[in-house]
């Protein structure tokens, strides 16, 4: 009796495949991440499907990933675009695929090259995807449909950029990247079993690789035969070949790469104990590298090659960095299996710097490792919805807007939401250092791991009982010590911080009251910063505060509005390093709604005492943004309720800003909103930032500048629950990567503390200068959001709000910055509610 004719066993293996398929994908959803040298455990809260490759351009700024879709949903696989110089995501798309199997840059990284596949139907036809990207400007430019049939397992763009190759099966594309056209294909003899079911992670269903030589003129490749072949690119002819990998089911050439020079080749197998060191010329084997233990049949996975040609990391079982020229193993990385869910590497490949080595895992993480040393430098975590986090060893992260909220970090059978370490360890600026490879244990105070030893306290609020006739709440609530003790109390008011009881520290100022602004610059923040040395375990607290004990009872009375009020309330522990859960209470008031009024205080300062560090456009920045908010502001609020004050030059002394916050204080109510407007110099001094008043003489004092500390009881002051503060502050030592995240690292952290909106806007000195079209370019952004701008309304409510008004600067800055070379990103933060700027015509 025929048990099966010729199609049944090809189905029955393709839903087996699925069901495994289904099942890795599955476990790639991977409900924890490890930092490996703190052993923290961090637990995921949003879908994170595995990252599967990686690629990392030449210059080492960038770095682009493939991640795994849902073969059994709609779930598609994306690509990300990476900035390693600053540890941040910049671009993700969607892909065609299922999976991404491989993924490339083109030298100017310009083009970036998706391979992959996807699966129709029950029957699992399968369809190779090939996609090329323009990622400068985010557009899919090219989808080789012609190529059918096996997994586009490789890319790889020629070193000149003319030429991109992608390997289906035992195939070998060569495409022209003018003409985005395949030029020729190279093809093996091997015959493949006539059945096998179509499962991309099953080592022994290998498919061809190839790499370009140095000079671009020659390709290597190897497949599922065992046979690694020398080909010439301009004639696709067969040059050599080279044994001694094995072949067939379970065999196949699983990487090859040329050494720098191109005179000699590594080789490994998939399922053979076998990494060769070739002789392109002669043909002969040079060396061994051999002792790797088997793992689901495979022994070696993967090489990757130092950009000096001196080492290679060979993906195997032990993990290991060998000395090429003495066959000696070197570093062993075999450690950062601990904890893993899966022992598959996905990709892994050498930084340009030759001193940090980046894996891709079937988890939904890139880590990067120093090869010297071994120790974890970095984890890039990618969330669906595009959302992402980088995170140091030591806990300190950059995160995408909601990125921090989808993780929790576990101590025990008790987690932490990542957003309660915000204060202390969103660092961008620390990110960057450790992935420039700086020593960063002088910037830093405490580390994650020790952080949580000190547990957050517990709030809790009393049920609220406001009085009808009375404007007046009392709000009573109790903090309680969980083990870590009690710091900083803080309550909100419709999302606004009205109350608190904690200060930055104030900086040792003894270096740098003899520095001129002018000549802090990053190097001199960054020593700066180092010249505090921490004594003692007690000073770790960034903030001051008074003591507190165990158990903590207060009540603060505090000014309802008509209709619904809601109140909140989180504490720190002793050392303010994490914070607790925030409680909310809400209860709805009958008083009798007020008109609201709108107070704008406009501050430039174009000429300081010291005109070493005179400005050009502050004062008129300051002027025309007050116009143009008085105008705007008539489509919201009667005339005689709109409120407005203007200091510049001499009269923007500290005493006068302090007095002039003082007096409007005393009018405004919680109903009202309020606009601060800055222009000027703003300076960043051992973690605080500060603004320079008009007495700036060329040496910093607490009479000159305004603190970060001021600035939040400026806020706390002003009564009003929607506040927006904008500051386009010149920092004269120069603005790059290390000012501008130490910047935005001190503003988010100040707008999340007051619970407001800040617009801020970082630039050189010769930025402020040459302006653009005759006001400073931010600001100039800002006008062109006030004027009426229809652009701007992205719900299309007619109405153009906070949030809406510095989306648009910020997308404007940028794109104009690019075009005249001045590279401007301004920092967005929303922490307050948002509310309309104007209504439009």
């Amino acid at each position: 009796m025929k048990v099966f004719d010729e199609m049944t066993l090809p189905r029955i293996l393709v839903v087996i495949s699925l069901i495994f398929l289904t099942s890795c994908t599955m476990a790639t959803a991977v409900p924890e991440i490890y930092l490996k040298q703190s052993d923290i455990k961090m637990e995921l809260k949003k879908d994170a499907y595995g990252i599967e490759t990686l690629y990392v351009s030449k210059d080492g700024k960038y770095m682009l990933t493939g991640t795994m879709g849902d073969v059994l949903s709609p779930k598609m696989a994306s690509m990300r675009l990476w900035d390693l110089t600053e540890g941040k995501q910049l671009l993700m798309k969607p892909s065609l695929s299922k999976w991404i199997d491989s993924v490339a840059l083109s030298p100017d990284s310009r083009y970036s090259a998706i391979g992959g596949w996807a699966i129709h139907g029950w029957q699992g036809n399968k369809a190779s995807v090939l996609e090329i990207w323009d990622i400068v400007n985010g557009v899919l430019l090219k989808d080789f449909k012609e190529l059918r049939g096996s997994i586009v397992s490789g890319v790889n763009f020629s070193p000149d950029g003319r030429y991109l190759l992608a390997t289906t099966g035992n195939d070998i594309h060569l495409i022209d990247t003018k003409t985005w056209s395949i030029v020729r294909t190279m093809s093996s003899d091997y015959q493949k079993p006539p059945f096998r079911p179509f499962v991309p992670s099953m080592p022994y269903f290998s498919s061809a690789v190839a790499a370009f030589s140095p000079d671009g003129k020659f390709i290597l490749s190897g497949g599922p035969d065992g046979v690694v072949r020398l080909w010439d690119v301009e004639t696709g002819k067969e040059i050599k070949q080279f044994r001694g990998h094995k072949r067939g089911l379970m065999g196949g050439v699983s990487a090859v790469a040329f050494t720098p020079d191109g005179s000699y080749a590594l080789t490994s197998g998939w399922h053979d104990d076998n990494v060769m060191l070739l002789d392109i010329k002669t043909g002969d084997e040079v060396r061994r590298f051999s002792g790797f233990e088997s793992y689901m049949s495979v022994y070696v996975s993967g090489l990757a090659l130092s950009p000096d040609g001196k080492h290679v990391l060979i993906e195997g079982i032990p993990l290991k960095i060998w000395d090429i020229q003495t066959g000696k193993g070197l570093t062993d990385l075999s450690y950062i299996w601990k904890g893993m869910k899966t022992a598959s590497i996905g990709k892994a490949q050498y930084h340009p710097n030759c001193q940090y080595v980046l894996f891709s895992w079937s988890e939904p993480a890139v880590r990067i490792y120093d090869i010297k040393t071994g120790e974890e430098i970095a984890v890039l975590i990618g969330f669906e919805g595009g959302e992402w986090l980088v995170i140091t060893s030591e806990g300190y992260y950059n995160a995408s807007e909601k990125g921090a909220q989808y993780l929790s970090v576990k101590v025990g059978d008790k987690k932490y939401d990542m957003n309660l370490f915000y204060d202390v360890f969103y660092r961008p600026d620390i990110v960057a250092a450790k992935l420039r490879g700086d020593d960063i244990k002088d910037l830093t105070t405490i580390t994650m791991q020790d952080a949580i030893k000190n547990p957050p306290p517990v709030v809790e609020i009393s049920p609220i009982s406001p009085l009808p006739a009375s404007s007046k709440v009392k709000v009573c609530y109790k903090v309680k010590s969980t083990g870590g003790g009690i710091g900083e109390v803080r309550l909100f008011h419709n999302g606004k911080l009205i109350e608190s009881d904690g200060y930055y520290k104030e900086a040792a100022r003894t270096a740098t009251e003899k520095t001129q602004v002018a000549k802090l610059d990053s190097k001199a923040i960054y020593e700066d910063m180092r010249s505090v040395k921490v004594k003692e375990k007690a000073d770790i607290s960034p903030v001051t505060t008074r003591t507190k004990g165990d158990v903590f009872n207060d009540c603060k009375e505090i000014d309802a509005i008509s209709g619904e009020n809601e109140i909140s309330i989180t504490a720190f522990n002793r050392d303010n390093t994490v914070q607790s859960y925030m409680q909310t209470a809400k209860f709805n008031s009958t008083m009798k709604p007020e008109e609201p009024h709108i107070y704008i205080l406009s501050i430039g300062v174009d000429q300081y005492k010291d005109n070493s560090v005179n400005l050009k456009y502050a004062v008129k920045d300051s002027k025309d943004i007050e116009e143009r908010l008085i105008k705007q502001a008539s489509t919201l609020y009667k005339s005689h309720n709109i409120h407005y004050e203007l200091l510049t030059d001499s009269n923007a002394t500290k005493a006068n800003i302090i007095n002039k916050i003082t007096d409007l204080s005393k009018n405004v109510k919680p109903t009202d909103s309020f606009v601060l407007f800055v222009a000027g110099h703003g300076i960043l001094l051992q973690n605080q930032y500060y603004m320079l008043t008009y007495e700036y003489d060329g040496k910093v004092s607490d009479a000159n500048m305004i603190s970060s500390n001021e600035i939040v009881e400026m806020s706390k002051k002003i009564k009003s629950l929607s506040q927006l503060f904008i500051f386009d502050t010149c920092h004269a030592g120069g603005v790059d990567l290390i000012v501008s995240g130490l910047y935005d690292a001190r503003m988010s952290v100040l707008a999340k503390k007051m619970g407001l909106h800040i617009y801020a806007s970082a630039s050189s000195i010769q930025q402020a200068m040459d302006g653009y079209q005759g006001n400073g370019l931010f600001t100039y952004t800002l006008l062109d959001g006030l004027n009426n701008k229809k652009e701007a309304d992205r719900n299309k409510d007619n109405s153009i709000s906070l949030v809406e008004l510095g989306e648009y600067s910020k997308t404007s800055t940028t794109e104009i910055s690019k075009k005249i070379g001045q590279q401007q990103t301004p920092l967005i933060i929303n922490f307050g509610k948002d509310s309309a700027v104007y209504n439009l015509n």
